[in-house]
């Protein structure tokens, strides 16, 4: 198959602080500022502060031209995107014959702090091996010097363009929202925190597969070591800290501009550039938990900068307000609200606590269905039941026995044309055929043989489900209107 080049186009030509709306070049000091906690500053992430619109991008380096690899082994196919720190492209590597993503660290990031900080993504992405994270294949640097990295490249749709989706069910969400937690539970227990996350950093896959993506700002941390400026040193007015009242503008600005991570899903000691552990991202799984559940962020605003104030204040009480209606279950609605509390101690301490929850909630979720479902199917005056595409039923309900006198163990055992009038069987094999294509099947009638050997005429309503290969059916006995 032939592989080539294939530059940037106006459609790919955007960056994620889209999903948020670009920021005034004028209206935030640069990032790379004196940070005013005791933490480092780390590069802007994508939709963090001081992201750049795709405009400014252009402006910053190129697209047009693939970065050039000291080594003939990947073949740059692509550009993908571009975020805080580095471009993403496709690959091919040759020796493996498999499609991989190059991410390459922008030009305009080439300091020693953001090489220091690439590199650190690279190696926690690499220390934490888990199917939830993208592997690190290889680390190198290009003909210019900027470092690289390869990494497994992960297709599918961000959980982000999912929320946007009013088809999917809340059920589908909860259960990526669980594999989310699942892996931030396996990275709390390695001592990483990830410190921005939100939808547009959980991808899913075409079958399933979840991965949490963009890892540039995670660090490791301490477990119980806080900074003096964390929310419980705070007085606190009606739940939020007092500190929020005495900020003015300025000084809300010269902080944002030292402040990384995506401000809708932020806690507030992280806006407020204290020192972080595993709350940190609790805070934010709480913030996706809570647009699942009430179809919105934590904190929303009409700028980034009314936003980043809300996430300092720790201005809560609207998200607070919306869970407690949004009508779900308890102890669902209850995870949110504690994962969102402003002050750090009154949040679980951890993701495994999220994953232990929402893993039961699951669990308790599916027995019940399967419980109504039972109930239903076995209640029913109706004759209910399975059947595979090669002609046996998988499950029946007692109705069958009843009306036909076969025993459970005979009607499953035999394929079920055997039960059927040979005049009628060709007519039969035609609907399971029309079931197999996907077409449903209403009102149609055969006749079975009952234990006694004489035939009634049966009704069926049936329906196949795309890529389970069953059949679902309703039959009844209406042999009293045959005349």
């Amino acid at each position: 198959m032939h592989r080539s080049w294939q530059p940037k186009t106006s459609g790919r030509r955007e960056t994620r602080m889209r999903e948020t709306g670009p920021i005034p070049s004028d209206s935030i000091p640069s990032p790379l500022g004196k940070p005013t906690s005791a933490r480092r500053a780390s590069p802007p992430p994508s939709l963090g502060v001081g992201h750049q619109t795709s405009d400014e991008l252009s402006d910053s380096f190129e697209t047009d031209e693939p970065p050039r690899l000291l080594t003939e082994r990947y073949e740059i196919l692509q550009w993908i995107e571009t975020g805080g720190m580095g471009i993403i492209y496709k690959a091919f590597d040759r020796l493996l014959n498999r499609e991989v993503a190059v991410k390459v660290l922008r030009r305009d990031r080439a300091t020693k702090d953001y090489v220091d900080d690439f590199a650190n993504e690279a190696r926690i992405m690499s220390f934490l091996s888990h199917p939830g994270v993208a592997p690190i294949y290889e680390t190198g640097v290009c003909a210019n010097g900027q470092p690289y990295h390869v990494m497994k490249l992960v297709g599918g749709i961000t959980l982000q363009t999912m929320l946007q989706d009013q088809r999917i069910e809340k059920a589908e969400l909860l259960q990526i929202f669980t594999d989310v937690c699942q892996t931030m539970a396996f990275a709390h227990s390695r001592g990483v925190i990830h410190l921005d996350l939100k939808p547009a950093n959980v991808m899913v896959g075409e079958f399933g597969e979840v991965n949490v993506m963009d890892w540039g700002l995670a660090q490791h941390f301490h477990r119980g070591v806080l900074d003096p400026s964390s929310s419980e040193s705070q007085p606190h007015v009606n739940g939020a800290p007092s500190l929020s009242a005495e900020l003015e503008a300025s000084e809300l600005i010269t902080r944002q501009a030292h402040i990384n991570g995506t401000p809708e899903y932020m806690s507030p000691e992280q806006a407020r550039g204290g020192t972080l552990d595993s709350r940190a991202d609790v805070f934010s799984l709480g913030g996706i938990l809570c647009e699942i559940l009430s179809g919105h962020a934590p904190y929303e605003g009409d700028s980034l900068q009314q936003v980043y104030r809300c996430a300092v204040r720790g201005k809560t009480f609207l998200s607070l307000e919306r869970l407690l209606n949004c009508g779900f279950d308890d102890a669902i609605v209850r995870l949110a609200i504690n994962c969102l509390q402003v002050d750090i101690n009154k949040r679980p301490v951890d993701a495994m606590v999220l994953s232990q929850v929402m893993t039961a909630h699951q669990a308790s979720t599916l027995r019940s269905v399967r419980s109504d479902m039972n109930r239903f199917f076995e209640l029913s005056p109706d004759m209910f039941c399975i059947a595979d595409h090669n002609g046996f039923f998988v499950r029946i309900n007692d109705n069958f026995s009843r009306v036909l006198g076969h025993s459970n163990e005979a009607l499953l055992s035999n394929p079920f044309l055997s039960f059927v009038h040979e005049d009628d069987r060709e007519r039969t094999i035609a609907q399971v055929s029309a079931l197999r294509e996907g077409r449903p099947v209403v009102r149609f009638r055969n006749r079975y043989i009952t234990a006694n050997g004489d035939y009634i005429a049966i009704e069926w309503t049936a329906k196949s489900i795309e890529g389970e290969h069953l059949i679902y059916a309703v039959a009844r006995d209406v042999s009293a209107q045959v005349t």
